[in-house]
């Protein structure tokens, strides 16, 4: 059984679920960066076309190198959320071209007129899928799984790039993000994605005791984590660094995988580690993500992968 989701509006699943009963849960966000399919439909990015050869060879070597990524030791999660994704296609390719061999067989996108949109692959069957849209921000993804009878909310969202400013459209995003994970709460609660803002440095996405009235209020102590204020790895000194992304010689965080206060509460499903993936094949000989080229048809993506692993102490 598979689930194709095209959403351009609220969609529901049955009621019928699917309980994950394994003994934990892992999730992993990845900006794809600028995955197009190798259909030519005039909403292409120069110089993802067929005639400058991004074409069917392309293509198909560009998704079997990131489907044999993703299958690999400390890649292979649970779920994967995705984000700048053109087509349902590109994730159907994902699964023929590998990841079906690891029980992959759910799959949505979002499909908002946008050419890079956010998407998922799932071993679980989510229970529930719902679509978040407001009249400014890019809409928020939502999949609720079922995971040994716990309720698992999973927010999916790429926020607005910092190429062209964008701050007060990330800052609306953000407090949208926020209203939802405080209504999803008590439940274990998870914001993933590429949130293009540094919360080391960001003032829409910060912690509070630092910078006034954030947006989305976040801690690198997992002790103040709660329904309000979530969890960042980023902001934890405890932790390696969470850069995944460098510009003009600067490294920053802007993928992450929060946490709201459920993940350290003693109860259910806990957070037991989350860390960038940065393996030699994605970066170049000085450690920086290894962007796809059109025309050498080699590297991935400018963004590194971030993986949340949750089980039972």
């Amino acid at each position: 059984m598979r689930l194709i989701l095209v959403i351009p509006f609220i969609f529901l699943l049955s009621s019928c679920s699917m309980e994950h009963g394994g003994k934990g849960f892992s999730i992993l966000t990845y900006n794809l960066y600028l995955m197009f399919d190798d259909v030519d439909d005039g909403d292409e990015y120069h110089p993802f076309t067929s005639s400058n050869g991004y074409g069917p060879e392309a293509y198909k070597k560009r998704i079997g190198g990131y489907a044999s990524l993703l299958v690999s030791d400390g890649y292979l999660s649970d779920v994967f959320v995705f984000q700048e994704v053109e087509s349902e296609k590109v994730l159907e390719d994902l699964i023929k071209a590998g990841l079906a061999k690891y029980g992959f067989k759910y799959y949505g996108i979002i499909n908002n007129d946008n050419p890079i949109s956010v998407g998922f692959i799932s071993r679980i069957m989510p229970n529930r899928i719902f679509l978040h849209e407001s009249d400014g921000p890019r809409p928020i993804l939502e999949l609720e799984f079922i995971i040994s009878g716990e309720m698992v909310s999973v927010f999916v969202l790429h926020a607005k790039s910092r190429l062209d400013d964008g701050a007060g459209q990330r800052r609306s995003q953000f407090e949208h993000l926020d209203f939802l994970l405080r209504s999803s709460s008590p439940s274990l609660s998870l914001a993933c994605g590429d949130f293009n803002e540094d919360p080391r440095y960001g003032f829409a996405m910060a912690d509070p005791a630092y910078v006034p009235d954030p947006a989305l209020c976040v801690t690198g102590d997992p002790e103040l984590a709660s329904s309000f204020v979530y969890y960042s790895a980023a902001l934890d000194p405890d932790m390696p660094a969470m850069d995944t992304y460098h510009f003009e010689g600067r490294w920053y965080s802007y993928d992450h995988v929060l946490v709201n206060g459920a993940a350290f509460d003693g109860s259910g499903l806990e957070l037991l580690d989350v860390r960038v993936l940065c393996p030699g094949v994605v970066v170049d000989p000085s450690g920086i993500p290894l962007r796809y080229e059109p025309g050498s048809n080699h590297g991935f993506s400018d963004h590194l992968a971030v993986r949340a692993v949750f089980g039972y102490h």
